[in-house]
C-alpha cells in the first residue's frame, strides 16, 4: 500500500508538470501566432520554414495527444498504452530534432559557412542521429511487450524505462555544448570585426537565443537523464516528453521568430561615405604597399642597367 501512494503521488506530479509544459506551448504559441502568419507564412518555401512548421504543429498534435492520455479520456488498455509510447517516443524525436537542425544551420552560417565547418556538422549530427534512432528502436521493442502498472486505477499509462536507453542523448549533450561555444566564439569575433557595420542589437539577439536555447537543451538532457536513470522505474520516466520536450520547442521556435522579427538597420548617407572613405583609405595603402615593394624588386635591376650603359 505504501508503494501504491507513493506511485499515484507521483502520477499527480507528472500529470501537473505535464500541464504546465503544454500549458506554456499553447500561450507561447498564441502568443507569437502574428509574428508566425507575417514572417513565416508570407514567406517563401524554404528549409527553415519546413522544419520550423514541423515542430510548431507537429509538436502541438503530440502533446494534445499527450494531455488526452494524462487526464485520463482516452480508452486504457495494454495495448494502447504500448502503442502511446512508441508514438510519443518518435513525436518527441521528431520534435526536438527539428528544432536542433534548425539551430545547427544557424550556427553553421554564424561560423562563416565553411566547407570544413559544413562536413564536421553534418558528420558529427548523422552519427548522433543513427545511433538515437537505434536505442530508440530497441527502446520501442522493448515497449511493445512492456506490462504498465496500476493502468485500472490510475488510467494513465506508466512503465520502467530500459536500462541505457538514457545512452542516446549522450551525444545531444556534447553536440549542443560544442555548437553554443563555438557559436559565442564566433559571435564575440564578428563584433569586434564588424561592429561598425552591423547593428550591436543584431549580435545582442544571436548571442541571447543561442545561450537560451544551450539552457533550455542542457535542462532537457538533463531531465532524460535523471528520469530516465534515478525514476527508471517510476512514473517520472515520462517528464522529458510531457514537460521539458515542450519548453525545448518554445526555445527553438523564438530562436526563428525573434530573428524574423528584429528591425532590419537603414543607412544613413553619412555612414556609407564614411564606410566608403574607410574602403578607399585600405586599397591607397594597399597600392602604396605594392608600390614600395615593386621598387625594392626593381631597384637593383635598374642599377646594373645603368652600369651596362
Amino acid at each position: 500500500m505504501i508503494l501504491s501512494l507513493e506511485f499515484f503521488h507521483e502520477i499527480w506530479v507528472r500529470r501537473s508538470l505535464s500541464a504546465a509544459g503544454y500549458t506554456v506551448l499553447i500561450y507561447d504559441y498564441f502568443l507569437t501566432l502574428n509574428d508566425e502568419i507575417l514572417y513565416i507564412w508570407n514567406a517563401p518555401w524554404t528549409i527553415v520554414k519546413v522544419l520550423f512548421l514541423i515542430n510548431r504543429y507537429g509538436n502541438l498534435a503530440g502533446q494534445t495527444l499527450v494531455q488526452l492520455e494524462e487526464a485520463g479520456i482516452l480508452v486504457h488498455s495494454q495495448f494502447f498504452c504500448q502503442r502511446f509510447t512508441i508514438v510519443t517516443s518518435f513525436i518527441m524525436i521528431i520534435s526536438s530534432e527539428s528544432i536542433h537542425i534548425l539551430v545547427l544551420i544557424r550556427a553553421w552560417a554564424i561560423w562563416g559557412a565553411r566547407r570544413g565547418m559544413s562536413n564536421f556538422l553534418i558528420g558529427s549530427y548523422a552519427s548522433y542521429l543513427l545511433i538515437l534512432l537505434g536505442i530508440s528502436s530497441f527502446g520501442a521493442h522493448h515497449d511493445s511487450s512492456e506490462n504498465f502498472q496500476y493502468l485500472e486505477l490510475a488510467k494513465v499509462c506508466a512503465s520502467a524505462m530500459p536500462k541505457l536507453m538514457w545512452l542516446c542523448y549522450v551525444g545531444s549533450f556534447v553536440l549542443d555544448a560544442i555548437t553554443f561555444v563555438l557559436t559565442a566564439k564566433s559571435l564575440r569575433k564578428y563584433s569586434r570585426e564588424f561592429q561598425c557595420l552591423y547593428p550591436s542589437d543584431l549580435f545582442y539577439l544571436l548571442f541571447r537565443d543561442a545561450t537560451m536555447f544551450f539552457l533550455f537543451s542542457m535542462f532537457n538532457n538533463a531531465t532524460i537523464f535523471v528520469s530516465w536513470t534515478v525514476y527508471a522505474d517510476s512514473p517520472y520516466t515520462f517528464l522529458s516528453k510531457g514537460f521539458s520536450g515542450p519548453l525545448l520547442s518554445v526555445a527553438g521556435q523564438r530562436v526563428v521568430l525573434n530573428l524574423k522579427t528584429l528591425p532590419t538597420r537603414t543607412y544613413a548617407t553619412c555612414d556609407l561615405s564614411r564606410e566608403v572613405d574607410r574602403q578607399l583609405e585600405a586599397l591607397t595603402e594597399l597600392y602604396h604597399l605594392s608600390s614600395r615593394g615593386q621598387g625594392v624588386l626593381d631597384g637593383p635591376e635598374g642599377g646594373r642597367e645603368n652600369e651596362e650603359m
